[in-house]
Formats: C-alpha cells, sequence, structure tokens
C-alpha cells in the first residue's frame, strides 16, 4: 500500500535525512516500524547520483520515500521523481499559481504537464505501457507543498483547492521568523497559525503534516497525518551526547570526574 492511500487510515511517520546517504538507513527505519523516509535536498548534502541510488534501494526495501526539493522548479521536481522519489514537497509555496505549477511539474497529463521518461521511477521497466505508468504514478505520487510563511498561511484555501495537491505539511521554524518570533515555536500565534492550516487540510480532504517537535505536534490537539519529528543530524548527535554522558556518569560514579581523568 502506497503512503497516500495508508494515511487516510492511520498518521505516518517518517524520518528527515540531511546527510545520512548509506542505504542501510532505509532497512533500519523499514525494521523499527517507519513509514517513509523523507531525503532534504533544500537543507541536506545529497548529491543527485547518490539519491537515485537510495530512492531505488528503498524501493526494494519496500519503504516510501519522500523528497524536499531546493525550490519550485521543473528541473528539480520532475527530475526527483525520475530518480524514483515516491513524492516530493516543495518549500515556502505560498500562493494558489505556485501550487498550480507544482502539480504541473510533478502529475502527468491530464492532471500536470510532467514529460513522461521511464526509469526509476517504473522501475526500470521494459519501454512502453505509458498510459498505465502516468496513471499508477499519478495515484501513487504525493505532491505536497510546504507552509512555512505568514503568506503562506493567509492563502491556504486557495493553495489547497487546486487539484493534485495532496497535502500541506508546515515547517515550524520558517513560519515563526516569518511572524516575528524566530526563538518561539510554541507560542499561541504560531500554534493558531498551524491549526488553520491542519483545518483547511481536513476542510479539502488533503494530508496535514508537520516537521517539528512531538511537544509542538501534541499542542496543536489536530489529527496530524504525517509526523516528521525524528531528523538524521539530531538523532546522531544525541547517540553521541549520550555516550558521552554514560561515560562521564560512569566516572563520576568511581569518584573520579570526568575532567580530572583528562588530565
Amino acid at each position: 500500500m502506497d503512503l497516500k492511500t495508508s494515511i487516510k487510515n492511520e498518521t505516518a511517520v517518517g524520518v528527515l535525512v540531511k546527510i545520512v546517504d548509506n542505504p542501510a538507513m532505509l532497512l533500519m527505519a523499514k525494521d523499527v516500524g517507519l513509514d517513509f523516509v523523507f531525503y532534504d535536498c533544500e537543507h541536506g548534502a545529497l548529491s543527485s547520483n547518490m539519491l537515485h541510488d537510495l530512492l531505488v534501494c528503498a524501493k526494494m526495501a519496500g519503504i516510501y520515500t519522500l523528497v524536499r526539493t531546493a525550490q519550485l522548479a521543473k528541473s528539480d521536481i520532475a527530475r526527483t521523481l525520475d530518480l524514483g522519489a515516491g513524492g516530493v514537497m516543495v518549500p515556502m509555496i505560498e500562493n494558489k499559481e505556485q501550487a498550480q505549477q507544482l502539480v504541473d511539474f510533478s502529475k502527468y497529463p491530464p492532471l500536470g504537464k510532467r514529460s513522461y521518461s521511464g526509469g526509476a521511477n517504473t522501475h526500470y521497466a521494459a519501454g512502453g505501457h505509458h498510459a498505465y505508468h502516468m496513471s499508477a504514478l499519478n495515484e501513487q505520487t504525493m505532491s505536497i507543498v510546504q507552509i512555512e510563511s505568514a503568506a503562506g498561511i493567509e492563502h491556504i484555501d486557495d493553495i489547497l483547492s487546486v487539484e493534485g495537491i495532496d497535502g500541506a505539511i508546515v515547517g515550524p521554524c520558517d513560519l515563526a521568523i516569518s511572524m516575528g518570533h524566530p526563538d518561539d515555536l510554541l507560542c499561541e500565534e504560531e500554534l493558531q497559525a498551524i491549526r488553520k492550516v491542519a483545518d483547511a487540510c481536513k476542510a479539502h480532504h488533503k494530508a496535514f503534516g508537520v516537521i517539528g517537535s512531538m511537544e509542538l505536534i501534541k499542542k496543536l490537539n489536530r489529527r496530524v497525518d504525517l509526523i516528521i519529528s525524528a531528523i538524521d543530524t539530531n538523532l546522531i548527535r544525541a547517540g553521541l551526547k549520550q555516550a558521552c554522558d554514560d561515560v562521564k556518569a560512569l566516572k563520576q560514579k568511581e569518584g573520579t570526574t570526568w575532567e580530572q581523568e583528562m588530565k
């Protein structure tokens, strides 16, 4: 079952990946029960060739993939999907016209204007059967807007009215910056803005997601279809810090401080 279908029945949980380019993470993500892996090509450090290989491996492992593109551009969106991504999210969508461009670049006719080519997106199947592949991929591909500005909040209903848009994911950090409180992601103004997106998604029968902490997600008091609270850089840093803290605690228990031991 693809992610677009499964989230109609239950919340999906994923991990945002910025730097880990080893396919072993896909196997681990699948094994621990994550529903999707979300590769970040806006703020991350993944090359195009590596992204292709990871997306192909993800298909073989049976785990869905989303990719955040760097920008609203055909060269980013269509190419990412040709490389095998299950869906794309485009940052800083602020109006209906931009949402329509996303659909044009990510969906095949008659819904969009995406140019057809077989490849990783069709599991490198034999040529032909164009109509079948186009229809199947239009059904499976998620075209997601990222709402992360006051303008995006203001125009959310217009944005979600575009046929072919499958959902909206809020970026709380940039949203807070645009609203003038960059270091307060949990203020009531921010929460109300995010709730407005959640309510609009429900009204338009579109998926709603958040890239943010579980503390923030709990405060929303809304159904969240796509939860992205885990980020690879944070997970690695937390693991390294925990290892260091464990050794410090052991040294202190033995009556020797870490600082003394290092002298």
